[in-house]
């Protein structure tokens, strides 16, 4: 058994696995999506297939992913640009309902 088949056997939860990216690679802290990229390669062999290798210091200066995620988010609620699925709104709207009816008002 190779040592990551092992480290992947012995560390069974997102939480685990995450905790063990932090503390041996300490760039991860600084960086969700060096860390995303970390734990495809480590615990998700079929798919760290399709991505190939990109040095860190490449990552460091591209742009971040939530960056490019908030702006599509601004521009689909400005309404340009092929809006969300009418399916997600809905689920998204619920469960906005359900958490003001529990979280209490601030």
């Amino acid at each position: 058994m190779t040592l990551e088949a092992n480290i992947a056997e012995k560390l069974k939860t997102v939480k685990e696995r995450v905790e063990y990216l932090l503390e041996h690679y300490p760039e991860a802290r600084n960086d969700d999506f060096y860390l995303y990229i970390l734990y495809i390669r480590h615990f998700e062999p079929e798919l760290s297939r399709y991505i190939d290798y990109v040095p860190f210091n490449i990552i460091k200066r591209s742009t971040r992913f939530e960056s490019v995620r908030r702006a599509r988010q601004k521009i689909q609620e400005e309404g340009h640009y092929l809006p969300t699925d009418p399916k997600i709104l809905r689920k998204r709207r619920k469960l906005a309902e359900a958490y003001r009816k529990v979280m209490p008002k601030l």
